[in-house]
């Protein structure tokens, strides 16, 4: 038995968590840049206890509050520019999964100033300035990975970074207040993207006994607090919250190492061309990847949905059940046969158990589309 498992990520959750640990924050640096979107550290109240903290220690701070959906290479190059006009030596990135990201390549912008913004998918030479992440979203799992998806100016198309300096020094997590404020659709959202990470990582062929484990308690955590709110217009409670983001945490730690298969490859391309969130879309996909897993590794898939205590069609059925609603395009047979070449070289097609030709790709669209 071979593998590897590197997580150096420090997290820290509790009730005011980010107020407790504020002497932490003078570790890191003397100015800070923070990295938000236009609304969600301000209204988690994430954005006022990290303002707060920073001022308990004498750390000036500025905000950059550029930073939307599927975070654009633009905006994150903006940010980085920033940051060095500031003389900020840290950052802290506020938010859900796209500040998070966003903030991760700002601080590798603003340590690489000659870098251009399409030249961070190419790698680069300093190693990115520190910063801390403060999640207010149950999904991502972004506090604890060294991935960080990208979204190009020119394609419209997102691609991920991942180099060990995209670790966080720092993580907070305080779910029962930063998460409360999230609606039903964004909870159930990014809830969908954490069991993807979960139940495609577990399958991964790169995956291994530690990163399968994380992704079995992910989902241990997930679907119940899931189940929870299957009836419309309920919302979890605070035991729930506290699940969603247990969960989505243990699912990041899964997928860190061994990365994710096809439905977040083509999930991309719903979210991308077709404004459908991101979590959906790749969870449209995951009933025909559990299809596909099931043959493909079976001890594997017996085991999990044992642990589960569930048959293979309830696990796609409530998945499934959670996208019924969704407007989905269809596709003609010849294009899906366009569609195919966004995929050639996508390491998540190589990632997917057995075989996954295009023709095994053509077919799985066919099902969902056509």
């Amino acid at each position: 038995m071979d593998f590897s498992f590197y997580m150096p990520a420090r997290m820290l959750v509790g009730d005011g968590v980010v107020a407790q640990n504020a002497p932490l924050l003078a570790g890191l640096g003397t100015r800070c840049l923070l990295v938000t979107g236009k609304n969600s550290a301000r209204i988690s109240g994430a954005l006022e206890d990290v303002t707060a903290a920073l001022d308990s220690q004498g750390i000036p701070w500025q905000v950059f509050d550029g930073i939307g959906q599927n975070p654009l290479l633009s905006a994150c190059h903006a940010a980085g520019r920033a940051a060095r006009e500031f003389g900020a030596d840290f950052l802290i990135g506020i938010g859900g999964g796209s500040p998070l990201d966003g903030a991760k390549a700002a601080a590798v912008y603003a340590a690489n100033p000659e870098l251009a913004p399409r030249e961070i998918y190419g790698g680069h030479s300093v190693p990115a300035l520190p910063f801390a992440l403060v999640g207010t979203t149950a999904g991502t799992g972004s506090e604890v990975t060294r991935v960080s998806v990208l979204s190009d100016d020119e394609t419209g198309r997102k691609r991920s970074i991942s180099t060990p300096d995209l670790y966080a020094r720092l993580s907070f997590g305080d779910p029962q207040r930063y998460t409360a404020s999230l609606s039903r659709r964004f909870t159930i959202s990014t809830a969908l993207d954490a069991v993807a990470h979960a139940v495609e990582s577990y399958f991964a062929k790169t995956a291994d006994p530690i990163t399968r484990a994380c992704s079995v308690e992910a989902l241990l955590q997930l679907i119940p607090a899931l189940r929870a709110i299957q009836e419309p217009e309920t919302l979890p409670d605070g035991d729930g919250r506290q699940r969603l983001y247990l969960g989505s945490i243990y699912a990041g730690l899964a997928f860190n190492g061994p990365g994710l298969c096809f439905p977040h490859a083509m999930g991309y391309l719903l979210s991308e061309e077709y404004g459908i969130p991101h979590g959906e879309a790749c969870a449209v996909f995951l009933p025909q990847f559990i299809e596909l897993a099931v043959r493909e590794e079976a001890q594997l898939s017996s085991r999990l949905l044992a642990r589960l205590g569930l048959r293979k069609q309830e696990l796609c059925g409530f998945i499934a059940g959670f996208t019924a609603g969704l407007e989905l395009p269809s596709f003609t047979g010849e294009e899906i046969q366009g569609l195919l070449p966004r995929w050639e070289s996508s390491p998540n097609i190589g990632r997917t158990p057995g075989d996954f030709t295009p023709e095994k790709q053509a077919a799985v669209l066919q099902r969902i589309f056509q």
